[in-house]
């Protein structure tokens, strides 16, 4: 009686698992919504599944969670102030054997990261890496990135983990150096589509013939308003451009792109902003302060304008009257099919 049960659920057992009468092709692509450590458990289902996670499209990896257990108990036992400095000069302040082994195991982390992306046959479209400050300090990141441009992978979305404990704390420089990611332009330019989060932003534009960036994506970044505007005029093939909450260090930013087809600014406080862009077709404006009121775009080919506020915070944003007419005073002499909604 037991073994006709022990048959009989193994009969139904076969029968539920659907799954696994899928193609490669499919399950491959389901293993892509999966984490990079989850999607490499897959390979203990069976020999079947044993390859198939080097197969997916997409790889993401959340270094924090990787880390979530060291994290909690270190996050317990020390101060942010210590955990900053740890992070940023482990060698000069003499770091405790503990806090060694803390520093080995991140440090294995990052190692993980580089061995999915290693083992990872293709073909690999696109990567979701979120990471510890420290990643940016050792050099980790733009590792990550040089190997995945070996790849072949198109887009790439790089993120800092939540840094407002040390912004609240007077550690502002010992906090920058842990966000600042100092990025080699070739590298910049060679995704097709490149968002960056949370990071002082660094790399020092240059002629590049092979470069291929269409849509750059920046969150609560950090740059000077120099480098930015030198950053934009290099990128010949930037299409897309989206700036939210970013810091541009300056009291004027310019934006002069020939290839420039969309643009959208978000939840912005600038003193002073001008886009001269040749080809711009569609603009998208939430919520923007502009001191001096000096909001000014060159855009002969703009057909579309979007314009949205923050209604609980309405005083503090140019109203959407005031950037239409800002719009309309260049553009409408131009041209005279813009679309405002």
């Amino acid at each position: 009686m037991a073994k006709g049960k022990k048959k009989k659920m193994r009969a139904m057992m076969e029968r539920s698992d659907l799954i696994s009468s899928l193609p490669d092709v499919l399950l491959a692509f389901i293993i892509s919504f999966l984490s990079g450590e989850e999607a490499v458990r897959t390979s203990v289902l069976s020999n079947r599944w044993k390859t198939l996670w080097k197969y997916s499209y997409h790889l993401s990896f959340d270094q924090r969670q990787i880390l979530k257990h060291l994290i909690k108990i270190d996050n317990q036992n020390s101060k942010p102030r210590s955990r900053l400095a740890r992070d940023v000069h482990p060698k000069i302040l003499g770091i405790h054997p503990e806090d060694n082994a803390k520093l080995d195991t991140v440090a294995e982390a990052s190692m993980l990261i580089m061995s999915i992306m290693d083992k990872h046959i293709g073909p690999l479209k696109s990567c979701n890496i979120r990471h510890l400050g420290m990643s940016c300090v050792n050099g980790d990141v733009v590792r990550w990135m040089k190997k995945l441009l070996e790849k072949g992978v198109v887009k790439v979305s790089m993120g800092l983990e939540s840094y407002e404990y040390f912004i609240t704390l007077n550690y502002i420089l010992l906090g920058q150096a842990k966000r600042t990611l100092d990025l080699p332009f070739e590298i910049f330019t060679s995704f097709e589509v490149l968002e960056l989060n949370h990071y002082c932003f660094i790399t020092t534009p240059s002629l590049d013939l092979n470069q291929v960036l269409k849509t750059l994506t920046l969150n609560q970044v950090c740059v000077s308003s120099n480098n930015f505007q030198e950053i934009i005029s290099h990128c010949s093939s930037l299409e897309n451009l989206t700036l939210n909450n970013c810091d541009f260090s300056g009291d004027e930013v310019n934006i002069d792109s020939s290839s420039l087809k969309y643009f959208k600014i978000l939840d912005m406080n600038v003193q002073k902003m001008l886009v001269s862009a040749a080809n711009m077709e569609v603009i998208e404006i939430e919520s923007i302060i502009c001191i001096d009121k000096d909001l000014a775009f060159e855009t002969p080919k703009l057909h579309i304008l979007r314009v949205h506020n923050d209604v609980k915070r309405i005083g503090q944003y140019l109203r959407t009257r005031d950037i239409i007419e800002i719009c309309g005073g260049i553009v409408v002499s131009l041209s005279s099919h813009i679309t405002c909604i």
